[in-house]
């Protein structure tokens, strides 16, 4: 029966394997509780999703990311836990395939920002130029206040002391930073805004930077940790003169735009994990929309909630910070306190999140990101608080309907987690091969050699075994083919045969 089978079919051409998804099968998001927020965030995500046409919970992230950056470095609120104060920084991730117009949604949400930023440069040099100026005066008079054979220590001292304290420098125009090394972000809050964003909208570029190696992860995750905390950050520097910094007062909110398979690469990351990141971190994953965008004219109402939207971001980044010492710049936040009605359905939340954490409950697999939800979820009331009422919160202290609106995002966002950081989350192997094909697929090769990948591919895949453990997986799920016998390979100009070679299967093959 079997040769008969072989035989009769024996000249039937073979089908071309199918690339595998390397994520697996998972749920659709819930519905975005786009009802719960305020009236001008809301108007203005819904006008974000015409206009740039992607789900509502993408356009959300983009806009909660710009009102926590605008928040953060003004305002401080309380908790239930013993009165604790913590900043109102958010920590977002969102999930999205190429094409899915990530950046054109953040493009929309952040323009403010970036006119902010290109106010900021144009003064800047002529500040620079001035500082310059008045350091050198400085310099000289304090020499001068040392010279002179006949001074005793007391008139030195009085003299020092005449030439007052040095200048200020000015700061470095930069609102938000893209792909920062953990020791170029502690120089940033040393010489920048006391309140920064990390926002990219490629944000593969980020975690398969200098910060995300396996060797810098602890250090990065636990930088960012901290930050999220509102803790000062301790610089440590060579030279005897300036020796140890610490930087009190300081801000980050966080917003990376990533594609699906990259995401495993943080989400799927035990090391990240333990170390209390992820926790830390609101994801959303929202459905492709690709195939049903069909153009519609964007209506004279969607221009007009975000244009209220953009005033309102704007005149809130114009605003100067208060700081405790001008030569530090540590911010000098205002507290915003709960009220009676706020807290008490902040404590019913709290001890909903901690029943269905328990044994069996449906948050057990993220007990870590439960545990921080009654946190975030007054994070996020503050923010969307300070948004509309400004200065109105501080007096009149957090509403319930604000952290009405901070719980029913935190039950999105615990959906999401629930569904991210369980079967769909990659392990580091997998995540390789993730960032190894997205490497090969951007550079339209259609084969590639072990030893070049070894030279020129990603830095995480360059290691042997973990190049090894990623071309497994890329074969085990059809998406590179091994020559047999190797081949003659033309890749980066020179031709070369390379003994294990692999033909590269074209997504959607057919």
């Amino acid at each position: 029966m079997a040769d008969g089978f072989a035989s009769e079919f024996a000249d039937v051409e073979s089908v071309a394997p199918q690339p595998l998804d390397l994520r697996g099968a998972m749920a659709d998001a819930v519905e975005y509780p786009i009802d719960a927020l305020s009236p001008r965030l809301r108007n203005a995500i819904l006008a974000i999703e015409a206009m740039a046409q992607v789900p509502i919970s993408l356009a959300a992230q983009s806009v909660l990311s710009a009102a926590s950056l605008a928040a953060q470095g003004f305002i401080n609120v309380e908790t239930i836990v013993n009165g604790k104060i913590v900043p109102v920084s958010v920590f977002l991730l969102s999930i999205a395939a190429s094409g899915d117009r990530k950046s054109t949604s953040d493009s929309l949400a952040i323009k403010p920002v970036k006119e902010r930023e290109e106010q900021l440069g144009m003064h800047y040099e002529q500040r620079k130029h001035e500082f310059a100026i008045d350091d050198a005066a400085f310099k000289a008079a304090t020499q001068k206040a040392k010279n002179g054979s006949n001074k005793s220590r007391e008139d030195i001292r009085r003299d020092l002391e005449s030439v007052g304290k040095p200048p200020i420098p000015p700061i470095q125009p930069l609102l938000t930073v893209d792909e920062p090394t953990g020791p170029g972000m502690q120089r940033l809050f040393a010489e920048a805004m006391p309140a920064l964003g990390l926002f990219s909208d490629e944000g593969a570029t980020f975690l398969g930077g200098w910060s995300m190696q396996e060797e810098n992860q602890a250090a990065t995750g636990g930088m960012l940790s901290k930050l999220w905390d509102g803790s000062p950050i301790k610089r440590i520097r060579a030279d005897k003169e300036n020796g140890t910094q610490i930087l009190y007062g300081r801000r980050l909110c966080l917003h990376l735009m990533v594609q699906p398979d990259i995401a495993g690469k943080l989400l799927g990351n035990p090391a990240v994990r333990n170390q209390g990141l992820l926790s830390r971190i609101l994801p959303a994953a929202p459905k492709s929309l690709k195939g049903s965008r069909f153009y519609a004219e964007p209506s004279d109402k969607h221009r007009e909630d975000l244009a209220a939207y953009h005033q309102r971001l704007g005149r809130m980044l114009a605003t100067e910070f208060s700081f405790r010492d001008p030569q530090t710049r540590a911010l000098d936040l205002a507290i915003v306190h709960l009220t009676p009605e706020a807290k008490a359905k902040l404590i019913e939340f709290s001890d909903h999140c901690e029943r269905l954490l328990g044994p069996g409950g449906p948050y057990e697999q993220i007990a870590d990101f439960a545990s921080k939800m009654t946190e975030n979820a007054t994070r996020l009331a503050a923010t969307i608080g300070y948004f509309e009422g400004g200065g109105a919160l501080i007096d009149k202290g957090l509403s319930l309907q604000a952290v009405q609106a901070g719980i029913a995002l935190m039950e999105f966002y615990a959906s999401e987690a629930i569904r991210l950081y369980g079967t769909s989350a990659l392990d580091n192997d997998t995540a390789n091969a993730a960032l190894l094909i997205e490497w090969i697929r951007k550079r339209e090769l259609t084969a590639v050699g072990a030893r070049f990948l070894n030279r020129r591919g990603p830095q995480q895949t360059r290691n042997g075994p973990a190049l090894k453990r990623a071309l497994e997986i890329l074969v085990e799920y059809k998406h590179l083919v091994p020559i047999k016998g190797g081949a003659r390979l033309d890749l980066g100009g020179e031709a070369k045969f390379y003994a294990e070679a692999y033909t590269v299967i074209p997504a959607g093959a057919e």
